[in-house]
């Protein structure tokens, strides 16, 4: 097969998994909205009714709660950590870029951290 007829059929199937995608997009935006109300009646109906569950022949309802918390502020909130010690309230991770940056300069990685690279072929619509 020719190189032109390669990349022929991948932008063919590449538009075709994007359209499936769309498809699958739109059926699933609408089942989630019927998901999304029927938790709200239940929620509301637990709420009226003074109940953390309930247990049916189809399968148990139950609240949970989830918590997530973000940086609002990061001086203070670094501020805060470095007067108070409260390390524990952060977590480590590097950043992809800054890794990028220290490796051009130096020629090789900081200590303690892994670098993968990897080489992928990308096509262009013409």
């Amino acid at each position: 097969m020719k190189l032109s007829e390669l990349i022929e059929k991948y932008v063919e199937l590449r538009d075709k998994k994007s359209q499936i995608k769309a498809e699958y997009d739109m059926k699933k935006g609408k089942i989630d909205e019927s998901l999304d109300k029927i938790e709200s009646a239940l929620l509301k109906t637990f709420d009226t009714a003074g109940l953390d569950s309930i247990k049916t022949e189809f399968g148990t309802a139950y609240i949970s709660t989830v918590n997530s918390a973000s940086v609002a502020d990061k001086d203070a909130f670094m501020t805060h950590v470095k007067t108070n010690e409260d390390w524990h309230l952060m977590e480590v991770r590097c950043s992809k870029l800054g890794i990028e940056q220290y490796k051009e300069v130096h020629d090789e990685l900081p200590p303690g951290v892994n670098w993968r690279s990897e080489r992928n072929v990308n096509i262009r619509r013409s």
